[in-house]
């Protein structure tokens, strides 16, 4: 892999930057610890019980690995902040965070309610002056949490779905061109869907049936098709994660949702000798620089390594659906 930046940067081996959202308040009401949710990284801002709430401010605490060697790496001044960004209203802001007497980097983010629609990611950054130019990035928190400001629980929505139809019904104008198809996978929306095309004989049953009772044939079959589907779905889900990041002030940015636990999931196969955000950067870097046929073998080889890991076709959705917080 190449140098992405021209000075030092946090590594793997370094430790883990990780963050967390310990509570909150929105106006003057404590945030009920059920709406913060520490095993998915969700907060549900909109569960205070009432709708027009104006400000909500979330206690944050974030962890950096102590350095020994920073003045060598040509750090100085190391610092801490949290980001939010919310795609759906184009807003994004930095808080700085203090360090206390544990070493750890804590604060307060206030988020506004008129500035605000929908779900916002909440991560953390390093950074230090190097070579006299202060504030360059070294790091960057490893998870991301989602604020929802609109949702009453702090808990994942379903984010597959699939569905039985038959591609050459006139109900399914969209999907008379993969007539001739198994499946077909549609990851353009807030949740991807699956179709199975009943039209092919045995295909949707396949799928669906219990192992149990199947001859040694069908349990073949059953397990190519589910392996296939799989990979498929690895496949279309990452790239249309990646199409998504985006790079704002020169860093990239994690997508949000469903997007992100793909490529949390499989990034560690696609570059497996990157943490998590150099990932990111290489992933955008080789979409921007036209390196695709080396970034398609890559993906393939994640996507069949996370579809020979499910058991069953229902573990895979699972696995996609839980992504992040298997992390």
């Amino acid at each position: 892999m190449k140098q992405l930046v021209p000075y030092p940067t946090l590594r793997r081996s370094d430790g883990l930057t990780t963050i967390e959202v310990r509570e909150g308040r929105v106006d003057e009401d404590a945030l009920p610890l059920e709406l913060v949710n520490r095993q998915e990284r969700r907060v549900a801002v909109h569960g205070v019980g009432y709708a027009d709430w104006s400000t909500a401010r979330l206690a944050v605490r974030m962890r950096v690995p102590a350095v020994a060697d920073a003045e060598g790496r040509g750090w100085r001044d190391v610092r801490a902040a949290v980001t939010i960004a919310n795609r759906t209203s184009n807003v994004r802001s930095v808080t700085p965070l203090r360090q206390d007497a544990s070493g750890d980097w804590i604060g307060e983010v206030r988020v506004d309610r008129d500035e605000h629609l929908g779900r916002l990611q909440l991560t953390g950054i390093v950074t230090a002056t190097v070579d006299g130019v202060p504030g360059r990035l070294i790091g960057s928190a490893e998870d991301t949490w989602t604020v929802d400001v609109d949702a009453r629980t702090a808990h994942r929505e379903q984010d597959i779905r699939m569905t039985e139809v038959d591609f050459g019904s006139d109900e399914h104008p969209h999907l008379h061109d993969f007539r001739h198809n198994e499946w077909a996978i549609d990851a353009n929306g807030a949740v991807p869907t699956v179709y199975v095309n009943t039209a092919l004989e045995g295909v949707a049953r396949l799928l669906g049936a219990p192992a149990r009772g199947m001859s040694p044939a069908e349990s073949a079959l059953q397990k190519a098709l589910a392996a296939k589907l799989g990979t498929d779905l690895w496949v279309t889900l990452f790239h249309s994660a990646a199409d998504e990041v985006f790079a704002e002030d020169g860093e990239p940015q994690w997508p949000g949702g469903w997007r992100d636990n793909v490529l949390k999931r499989m990034l560690p196969d696609v570059c497996p000798d990157l943490s998590p955000s150099d990932a990111l950067r290489e992933l955008l870097s080789r979409r921007v620089g036209g390196a695709g046929r080396d970034l398609h073998m890559r993906v393939l080889h994640a996507a069949g390594r996370q579809s020979r890991s499910a058991r069953s076709l229902g573990e895979a959705l699972r696995d996609i659906t839980k992504g992040s917080a298997k992390q």
